[in-house]
């Protein structure tokens, strides 16, 4: 019995979540449904992809024509916690044309005529080809879009090949660099043999810990110094201070197969992706110990820093985000641009450049790339760069974790450095979190200058509500953004997110405060303090009679207790008093919070709890029902008691009607079968003192009067 009891509670609570799902869905398809009219022939909206966060669900819908996606044509919609829709971004383009979405060439040859107009060589490491309708050259075409990145190529290509013709319309190589680009395509080196497809990755049979000797952040931050003497490059020569900045710590979940560990874990792997080939420094051993000098340095130094953030957003922060490519595993060439110093993001994989200050020493440097790659994987592909806001997302990362580290104070210039030991030195400027100028005015058209102003602002908010919330923040906000999202409307989204997550009215005050003072238009809101809107018993045990079996009084039972709230007091406790109690710490605390097993009188009534924040008076409810208590047991688990009220009844059997004998005053009387089930319940008197049985099968039953510990017997024929 009890088994089938679990599966259909099982079953109950699956289907919930089904619901639940089905109901934030049907919102956004609403919202769509009644936003997006007058469509051309032939022309619709599906639902391409979702994702559920802390702050709600986010639905994107493709345009498609004759069921072919239009490239860059698609609206996010986004539904909050409470089911309503809070933010909506689009790229939909309306001037598309319905035309033949037949192609006339191959996948296939959509993929050589790359190939050709690239003029690519050796291995292809990573391609798609996918067929669009295309908008971006003036009319609207069927094309193939066919990205590539390959062995002596640098960057991630994207070649646009003209689906019924065959001509190549376009080439861009669309990874985010560091640095400003070169415009033309740059080869690092050539190969006699033809273009061809890399070998799959080989699973691995183990994970096993590693240790490592890395940089954290820089060995500037670490020992408190400016670049300069012994704190200087010297062509990667190393130094008794420099391996002294260095840093132990472990490598969780790396590879191991048979007795080799290999840069590879759950979130990030080691990859050849460019010259020059420096290897993939598989070894014997799990402790990858090098002194910067050394190329593994870097190698180790990247999988360290790639890891330890991914996995804190997924396991701390309670986001889950993972590459969109690669099986979500992000790849990484810790040396790379033929020795250049740049280094770049695109289609899942990272690039480091050694020109200067090896760009894998800097932890600055590995965490911006990253964070293109979060923006990329969090918008589903559709990261954006309008004013630079991937620039000034990758640029606060990076310092948002630096800061974290409490080493500089605000009154050090490095504080605010991006790009502290491989910038801010003879090989470059790097850039800075303080800085001035406002939006949109301050504006320059170079996407890594005006990245600041974004990058900036943000960490003024970081230093108001801490660390891990404005991450939080900043990630949820940008999920519901798109391709052509600028600035001002991510600084919308990021607030909305705060909110949509319950943030106090302090902290959402501080991202309204701090964005309008930079110059960002935000939409009116008015934070109505601290709210509970519910309380709900759920998940009852059944009754227990204390180990008194014909005392009712304390019979109780457990139940889980959920409190829906906004806006939590940023100190104190929740507190749940009334028919049960219980407590918790805000910290941390999100709703709906869950009191687990909460112990509640078994008597049969209304729960009665009330649930208030400790340090806001104001901020409570009372719920006079939140759910009905189980019936008391005690007397049920009597086998065999002669009844001792004054009260009697005949006759016993019985075939209709029962007759109560000596009632002097109102009493209720409930019918029991011997599992303990209720079977009918009638109020008697002196006046009404007969009770129908007619309809009550035939067997044993006992009678509970109000007030009474002791039962009546009596048998149905």
């Amino acid at each position: 019995m009890k088994v089938i009891v679990s599966l259909l509670l099982c079953m109950f609570t699956l289907s919930q979540v089904v619901i639940a799902q089905e109901n934030k869905e049907q919102v956004a398809q609403t919202w769509l449904t009644e936003n997006v009219q007058n469509l051309k022939a032939n022309q619709s909206f599906a639902l391409n992809s979702s994702r559920a966060g802390l702050s709600g669900e986010t639905f994107r819908y493709q345009h498609t024509v004759n069921g072919v996606e239009v490239f860059d044509s698609s609206i996010a919609v986004h539904v909050s916690k409470k089911n309503k829709v809070t933010y909506h971004s689009s790229t939909f383009d309306e001037s598309i044309e319905t035309i033949n979405t037949t192609p006339s060439i191959s996948e296939n040859e959509a993929l050589q005529a790359a190939i050709t107009a690239l003029r690519i060589e050796g291995v292809i490491y990573q391609e798609e080809v996918k067929l669009y309708v295309y908008n971006k050259l003036d009319a609207t075409k069927l094309v193939y879009r066919v990205t590539t990145m390959s062995e002596f190529l640098i960057g991630y290509w994207e070649t646009i090949v003209d689906a019924q013709t065959g001509a190549v319309l376009s080439t861009n190589d669309i990874s985010i660099y560091e640095k400003e680009k070169s415009a033309e395509p740059q080869y690092t080196g050539s190969s006699k043999k033809k273009a061809g497809k890399r070998s799959e990755s080989v699973g691995f049979s183990a994970v096993a810990n590693g240790t490592a000797m890395v940089f954290d952040p820089d060995p500037l931050t670490k020992t408190l110094n400016i670049y300069g003497g012994n704190y200087s490059d010297n062509n990667d020569a190393t130094n008794a201070d420099l391996d002294a900045a260095r840093t132990a710590v472990t490598l969780l979940d790396i590879e191991q197969t048979g007795s080799d560990y290999r840069l590879r874990g759950p979130y990030a792997e080691i990859a050849e992706l460019q010259s020059p080939a420096t290897g993939l420094f598989i070894q014997d051993s799990p402790d990858f110990d090098f002194t910067r000098d050394e190329q593994g340095f870097e190698a180790a130094n990247c999988y360290y820093h790639l890891d330890k953030a991914i996995r804190h957003i997924n396991e701390d922060l309670g986001i889950t985000l993972v590459s969109i490519y690669n099986g979500g595993v992000v790849r990484y060439d810790p040396h790379a641009f033929n020795g250049a110093d740049n280094s770049s993001y695109g289609g899942g994989s990272l690039n480091f450049g050694e020109g200067g200050v090896d760009d894998a020493e800097d932890m600055d440097v590995i965490l911006h790339e990253l964070g293109h790659g979060l923006h990329d994987w969090i918008t589903n592909g559709n990261l954006s760069q309008v004013n630079g806001l991937s620039e000034g997302t990758g640029d606060y990362f990076a310092n948002s974790y630096k800061r974290g580290l409490g080493q500089w104070q605000t009154s050090d210039p490095s504080y605010y450095y991006v790009f502290g030991w491989d910038g801010h030195n003879p090989y470059w400027p790097g850039r800075v979190t303080n800085y001035t100028a406002m939006y949109p005015g301050g504006l320059t058209g170079s996407i890594h200058t005006d990245g600041q102003i974004w990058a900036t602002v943000l960490l003024e908010i970081w230093e108001i509500i801490g660390k891990d919330k404005m991450d939080t923040a900043v990630l949820e906000g940008l999920a519901m953004t798109n391709s052509s999202t600028n600035q001002q409307n991510a600084a919308i989204a990021v607030r909305q997110a705060a909110i949509d997550m319950d943030y106090t009215c302090a902290e959402i005050d501080a991202f309204t405060e701090r964005f309008e003072a930079r110059g960002y238009v935000l939409p009116p809101y008015s934070c109505t303090g601290c709210s509970i809107s519910d309380i709900e018993a759920t998940n009852f045990s059944a009754c227990d009679d204390n180990g008194t079996n014909t005392d009712p009084s304390d019979d109780f039972f457990t139940a889980d207790i959920v409190v829906t709230f906004e806006n939590t007091p940023a100190t104190g406790t929740l507190d749940l008093t009334g028919d049960g109690t219980a407590s918790v710490s805000v910290a941390g605390l999100v709703s709906p919070y869950t009191f687990t097993g909460v112990t509640l009188p078994s008597d049969g009534e209304a729960i009665d709890l009330t649930a208030a924040f400790s340090d806001d008076a104001a901020c409570l409810v009372n719920e006079s029902n939140a759910g009905t208590a189980p019936e008391p047991c005690s007397a049920l688990g009597v086998a065999d008691i002669d009844a001792v009220l004054t009260i009697s009844l005949y006759p016993n059997p019985v075939d209709d009607t029962i007759t109560f004998l000596d009632v002097t005053k109102e009493y209720n009387a409930t019918v029991y079968n011997l599992l303990g089930q209720k079977i009918l319940e009638q109020t008697i008197d002196t006046n009404a003192n007969t009770l129908n049985v007619s309809n009550v099968a035939t067997g044993a039953y006992i009678i509970k009067i109000e007030g009474y510990s002791d039962v009546l017997k009596f048998i149905k024929k």
